[in-house]
């Protein structure tokens, strides 16, 4: 009798810290998502991948937070120093791998991964990096099963078919690469400015197609659109600036 009288007041005081422990661990994770969210909002994309960052520090299963942190992270990369962008996308495909862990229903986090292994591949040299330049393909084309509206993921495969299409095809195809062609590369990135025609950097991609390809007229009508079109984020003026300097070129006749 005296040792259930210890014992049970000493049971229900850790189930009391236990219980007040969880709750404050839920509530710092949802004040580091909601801090995270609100960055992204406000283009500080360096801010909020540490907010999210933070998330998973209290929520190691978290696909919020993790497809976040990828998707910031990737956007960092965007205007980081050459030097560091390579980490950066790294860290982003990490994230984005431990999102789709958690949920592989997701568009967004299959874009995110496609889109942070090319930059990787791009990084080392596509076809030094095989293994890379697939999952690109796959991941986009596993976000288009899932959303077949998503313009990023239309973007990724465009772009696709336009940096694997630059080697000969008699060279990729035996290194099962042999998919890509200049129509896909066009009608994909045609596909993604259709669904979203506001945003820049798919009209700028859109011109770097049609200029390597030696479609001078379309791609200039493309530059001229990115800078046409009204910037509504920071990052567009990095690509205002890109089409600026394709526009500057001489046109070879």
């Amino acid at each position: 009798m005296i040792c259930a009288k210890i014992i049970l007041p000493l049971l229900a005081a850790w189930l009391l810290i236990a219980s007040t422990a969880a709750a404050q661990e839920s509530n710092a994770y949802s004040a580091w998502m909601s801090t995270g969210d609100s960055l992204y909002l406000s283009y500080d994309y360096r801010s909020s991948a540490e907010a999210y960052e933070n998330a998973i520090s209290f929520d190691s299963s978290s696909f919020d937070a993790a497809w976040k942190l990828g998707r910031s992270l990737n956007l960092v990369g965007e205007t980081a120093p050459r030097d560091s962008q390579l980490a950066i996308y790294e860290k982003a495909r990490n994230a984005e791998r431990l999102a789709i862990s958690v949920n592989d229903s997701s568009a967004d986090a299959h874009f995110q991964l496609a889109r942070a292994v090319g930059k990787i591949a791009l990084f080392k040299g596509v076809f030094n990096s095989i293994g890379l330049a697939k999952q690109v393909k796959r991941e986009a084309e596993k976000a288009l099963s899932l959303d077949s509206l998503h313009d990023g993921a239309w973007h990724v495969l465009g772009r696709w078919h336009r940096e694997i299409g630059k080697k000969p095809k008699i060279f990729r195809k035996p290194l099962g690469l042999g998919a890509a062609n200049r129509k896909n590369a066009i009608a994909f990135m045609e596909k993604a400015i259709a669904i979203n025609p506001n945003n820049l950097n798919h009209h700028l991609e859109m011109g770097i197609t049609y200029n390597e390809y030696d479609k001078t007229d379309l791609a200039r009508r493309e530059f001229e659109l990115c800078l046409s079109l009204p910037i509504e984020r920071p990052l567009d003026n990095k690509y205002k600036e890109e089409a600026k300097k394709y526009l500057a070129e001489p046109v070879e006749k």
